[in-house]
């Protein structure tokens, strides 16, 4: 894969709003067939970029939301808000998550904690994930926050909660893995059951260098999130951030990507790396997960190059795996064909609305 410096995604940030203005926006009932036809395989034609769709992603951006090292709690949750509703295209919180989460339907939060306190989900994110779908009707007991290890959890500020009445907060140690191997392309994975007993999926991952697929964003945080024993494909890692995307069983759940734009760490990923972390002061929302880590990757490539690091590729870690997914129909990694959609709002004051 030959990497050149990307341009940032400016230029196509008003692209919904003008070429695609006049299309209407998926129904939940529509999303959900788009979401079950997908689940049969990639399609076969080239995707193109439609509002709450392919290629769609929305970026909220507020200078001062974080207060130290976190994210303000009111600013997390007046983020999110905006973005969901803004990808949604629902002026009312309460039908913007319905456009993705139905209140019978049991949801899982697929969190990020392996980089410490600084480089975790941050807890702010989810807890406004959480408001989101409680005021859109979905109970407690149907919401689940997981990550692989408990520890890890408990570093990135989620401490444990097991009780059925209320929210959980579990790691995979909590429930068993499925019996059966699943082979996926070059890789086998083995899914936790919290996984596969949940019906929606939000992932909700961080933007991150990483040793081996050179970004870590909406893909891996899925794909080696939520089975056992991940390191086993660790030496076929594009082929298998692709292929195991590409199960029924991944596509057919995972429903909406939020992801925790506070921070990027352009180097020394997955874990933190304190030289390498800078604030970003945003959140962003999509369906598409491809179009998203092609984001990522344009932001990690243009910090190491304005820190004077070698690109992704010389350090021999290009993150092949973007184009490769984006053949196989499971997004679009093409910047030119990307319709990100920025929404600027005022420095956080502190002052709640």
């Amino acid at each position: 894969m030959t990497q050149k410096k990307p341009p940032l995604l400016s230029r196509r940030d008003a692209l919904l709003t003008t070429a695609t203005a006049a299309l209407s926006p998926l129904l939940p009932k529509e999303l959900h067939a788009s979401a079950a036809s997908a689940a049969s395989g990639p399609p076969e034609k080239p995707l193109r970029a439609a509002p709450t769709g392919p290629g769609h992603v929305v970026r909220v951006h507020m200078p001062n939301m974080r207060q130290g090292a976190f994210p303000h709690p009111q600013a997390a949750r007046i983020m999110v808000e905006k973005a969901v509703a803004t990808l949604s295209r629902q002026s009312d919180s309460r039908a913007a998550w319905r456009t993705f989460v139905h209140p019978s339907e049991r949801v899982m939060l697929k969190v990020n904690c392996l980089g410490t306190r600084m480089v975790s989900t941050m807890k702010e994110v989810t807890d406004a994930v959480i408001d989101g779908l409680q005021g859109a009707g979905v109970p407690p007991e149907h919401i689940t926050v997981v990550d692989m290890f408990a520890s890890n959890m408990m570093g990135g500020r989620y401490e444990q909660r097991t009780a059925k009445n209320r929210v959980r907060v579990l790691a995979h140690r909590d429930a068993p893995y499925e019996s059966q191997w699943v082979t996926a392309g070059k890789a086998r994975v083995k899914f936790s059951t919290l996984f596969t007993e949940s019906d929606v999926v939000i992932n909700l991952p961080v933007i991150k260098d990483h040793d081996l697929s050179g970004v870590t964003c909406c893909m891996k945080n899925v794909t080696f999130g939520v089975v056992e024993k991940p390191h086993v494909n660790h030496n076929v890692i594009n082929d298998a951030l692709c292929h195991i995307w590409a199960l029924e069983a991944v596509r057919s759940r995972v429903r909406l990507n939020i992801i925790d734009g506070s921070t990027i760490l352009y180097d020394g990923g997955p874990k933190y790396n304190r030289a390498a972390l800078v604030p970003h002061e945003s959140i962003y929302a999509t369906t598409d997960p491809v179009a998203m880590d092609a984001i990522a990757h344009q932001h990690i490539a243009e910090l190491r190059a304005q820190n004077g690091l070698r690109t992704l590729a010389e350090v021999k870690r290009p993150p092949m795996y973007i184009q490769q997914a984006a053949d196989m129909g499971l997004g679009i990694a093409d910047p030119d064909l990307i319709a990100l959609e920025t929404i600027e709002l005022p420095p956080f004051s502190g002052a709640v609305s």
